[in-house]
């Protein structure tokens, strides 16, 4: 085996089983990767996979498939072990938050990072708190700021709670809501809310029937809001547009609150908080890039101040 580019080439030809999309997973031309395919073969003396549509991997093929995991995670850990040698200055950092605290501190921390540390390579995906667990889990990610509740009871991830913060119920100007003189918590859920999953500790508080609000799971007790989105401009835009409502701390939508577009609900509910903080993988050291990335994201977070639960 030349290099570890064979494996991750045989890896993506098992996950595609296709040319064409295994060559652009792995950035380079089909032509390349045959070339590349060809040769392995012909270094071990066997051949890898069938070649007829839909290709299949050899019992050769297998065996290297089998090994090939631990050997490419091996390889990546160590390149992560050099960045974190090269120090704070350079390096990379790879970020998973969800859709709260992203809008709310996150994105400001990444661009302050990337001001004071230009060749620090950055990376940031939004997710709801069950997606930012598995990709720290998976090491998808380095760091990641969502709920804690369950990475906190996880014994394979570490985490730094930040705080709990009260949001809210919004709605958009003119919506029926409005039109009553004092809404009750019933009435919100006879209207579609939008936003992530909602862990078990709210789900606690709402009722398993079916309403308009969502869909609560019985097995696990989380709720799924009526319109699951990925970002909270997109729940902010939907709000706007419709008769959906959602959550928010106050200054997320203070410029929609003060030109009148939006109205926050008169409904106290003190339970409807996210809980958030830090999570990365037990035992992991922290990059100098992560470790100055959270610095700064605590920083920015503590500005918040006012709204703390």
């Amino acid at each position: 085996m030349h290099s570890v580019h064979h494996l991750e080439l045989v890896n993506a030809l098992a996950k595609y089983r296709h040319f064409g999309r295994a060559a652009e997973e792995l950035g380079i031309s089909q032509p390349a990767l045959s070339k590349g395919l060809n040769h392995l073969e012909t270094v071990l003396g066997v051949k890898l996979f069938d070649r007829a549509a839909p290709i299949a991997p050899t019992p050769f093929g297998d065996i290297v498939l089998q090994r090939s995991a631990a050997l490419v995670h091996a390889f990546d850990e160590l390149l992560r072990e050099i960045e974190l040698a090269k120090g704070v200055e350079f390096g990379s950092l790879s970020v998973a938050a969800g859709i709260y605290p992203s809008e709310m501190f996150i994105e400001e921390a990444l661009a302050e990072l990337s001001r004071q540390r230009p060749w620090i390579q950055c990376s940031l995906i939004v997710k709801d708190w069950v997606g930012v667990m598995e990709d720290v889990l998976t090491a998808r990610c380095d760091i990641g700021i969502a709920d804690i509740q369950h990475a906190s009871e996880n014994p394979d991830l570490a985490t730094e709670h930040i705080r709990e913060i009260v949001c809210p119920m919004f709605c958009r100007a003119g919506h029926p809501l409005t039109k009553l003189e004092a809404p009750r918590f019933e009435d919100l859920l006879q209207y579609p809310w939008v936003g992530p999953s909602l862990p078990e500790r709210i789900g606690a508080f709402l009722p398993a029937e079916q309403l308009p609000f969502g869909i609560k799971d019985q097995a696990t007790g989380r709720v799924l809001p009526r319109i699951r989105v990925g970002t909270f401009s997109a729940a902010k835009s939907i709000v706007l547009a419709g008769d959906a409502i959602s959550g928010a701390v106050p200054s997320m939508i203070k410029h929609e609150l003060a030109a009148g577009r939006l109205v926050l609900l008169p409904v106290e509910i003190p339970w409807l908080a996210i809980s958030y903080g830090f999570m990365w993988r037990r035992g992991r050291t922290l990059a100098p890039a992560a470790q100055a990335f959270i610095k700064i994201a605590r920083g920015i977070e503590a500005k918040l101040g006012q709204y703390k639960a």
